[in-house]
């Protein structure tokens, strides 16, 4: 039964995935992780044509999948004919955000604008033919125990499903919820590998890149500058977020032959800069610091680096941030200081003038045409989250069965797309329990504080994908 099912903490979650050596969180940061705006695409991976339409029809797809593909048993479902029944006319689309209460909302309240406004472009466009998409955001201010409330309030008023709520910790405060009732909670921003479970959770699915493969990704870079025994220091907040990523990452250290030398954490409702944190970092000189912050907390923890190196002539070692941090807003609010930094990327660097493609364009047009243009690069993650969540909803409302609770989950685990912002040479691929993760491939990528560009170290890594 449903509700019944296990649950999986983050720990076990990492432990049963393979790691080659690579989530805000939370995310969102995780998301709390958001996506990082970056160069060239995407989330994931394959073979695809990632030139974006030149008109304003749907995005582009890749083929539909195999009509035999998993399929979602709603036997078990606390109201198994509300799962299977019918959505007309009108689809209400739940969703919960750090909105205000610090940091994190500081960070990822533009996710907010970009998802709102794919939907309305959505609804402007007709791309589901008939049906009207409506969106409530509710504010849970990425407070796992403010989730529950703001979940319910929304199922109290009709959502059919829930989509890019940011955090690991929030989404996992709602998951045995959202799988007993069996509804739809897609596309979680954070990249924690507990959003692969269809086994135990068939009704949860993650959107933001795993983070144990991003954090072997770094492991391996590494590794291959600094070569086998390389030290590192890890810096990481001290949360659900922090721990999922920093054990991906101590495990992918270890299978890489680095050698941790210093290990700091920062309390995630910490607005102080992390100075003693750093300072102790730096008296261990490692070559390489992997830094797992949270939020705003991304630009305090830079400052001290760069003030860390200034005290301590010589000493340059390569600093690496998670792709949560990674958005031109949050560095650039850094300065100079983010100057160099490593990080990954699956969606184009917006601001590139090489990556104006028309679907570039015509989001940017879009954002500026709502005032959003201050914000279009961070709010570009939840316009990703919009798109995805649509084309879910199309495909589903397509299908034999027609659009249910159930068809649009089929639809989620049964999906191969490519983005219109992400990377050359992503693909997003889902296919039930054999690959139950979107975003597997990243590219590492460089920050230029006097650009505000990034620069691609490498080609997209797909090693990690299906």
């Amino acid at each position: 039964m449903i509700g019944r099912r296990k649950k999986f903490t983050a720990a076990v979650a990492v432990s049963m995935l393979v790691l080659a050596a690579c989530g805000g969180d939370d995310e969102a940061a995780d998301t709390t992780s958001a996506p990082v705006v970056t160069d060239a695409p995407v989330e994931t991976d394959a073979p695809v044509d990632t030139e974006a339409p030149t008109d304003t029809e749907a995005p582009v797809e890749t083929d539909a999948p195999a009509p035999e593909g998993w399929v979602v048993d709603t036997a078990d479902c606390v109201d198994p004919d509300a799962a299977n029944a019918p959505i007309e006319g009108t689809l209400k689309i739940g969703s919960a955000m750090p909105l205000t209460g610090g940091v994190a909302a500081a960070a990822f309240a533009p996710v907010k604008a970009g998802f709102e406004a794919y939907i309305q472009y959505a609804n402007e466009k007709e791309l589901i033919p008939g049906l009207t998409l409506e969106v409530s955001i509710a504010d849970d201010q990425y407070n796992p125990e403010l989730t529950p409330g703001a979940v319910t309030s929304e199922i109290d008023s009709g959502a059919h499903i829930f989509s890019g709520i940011i955090g690991t910790g929030n989404n996992a405060a709602v998951q045995e919820t959202l799988n007993n009732e069996c509804i739809p909670q897609l596309n979680a921003l954070t990249g924690s590998p507990q959003w692969g479970d269809p086994d135990n959770y068939p009704w949860t699915t993650g959107l933001l890149p795993r983070y144990d493969a991003e954090a072997a990704i770094y492991a391996k870079h590494i590794a291959d500058n600094f070569g086998e025994g390389a030290t590192v220091g890890l810096f990481t907040v001290n949360n659900e977020f922090g721990a999922v990523y920093a054990e991906a990452f101590i495990e992918a250290a270890e299978a890489n032959g680095l050698e941790i030398v210093s290990e700091q954490t920062i309390e995630a409702t910490d607005s102080n800069p992390p100075t003693s944190q750093v300072t102790t970092i730096a008296g261990a000189q490692p070559d390489a610091i992997m830094a797992i912050p949270l939020g705003a907390g991304c630009i305090g923890f830079l400052t001290e680096v760069a003030n860390a190196k200034a005290q301590n002539a010589g000493w340059t070692p390569a600093t690496y941030l998670t792709n949560t941090c990674a958005s031109s807003l949050i560095l650039g609010a850094a300065g100079p200081a983010a100057d160099g930094l490593l990080t990954t990327g699956y969606l184009l660097d917006i601001l590139d003038p090489a990556n104006q493609t028309p679907a570039v364009v015509e989001y940017r047009e879009f954002m500026k045409g709502l005032g959003n243009e201050a914000i279009e690069t961070t709010a570009a993650a939840g316009w990703l989250t919009g798109e995805v969540t649509v084309e879910i909803i199309r495909r589903a409302a397509e299908s034999a069965e027609g659009l249910t609770r159930a068809s649009i989950i089929n639809a989620a685990r049964n999906f191969e797309y490519t983005p219109t912002l992400g990377r050359v040479g992503l693909v997003m691929k889902s296919m039930g329990a054999d690959d139950p993760f979107l975003v597997e491939s990243l590219t590492v990528i460089q920050y230029n504080a006097t650009t505000a560009l990034f620069t691609d170290q490498g080609e997209l890594i797909t090693d990690f994908e299906s």
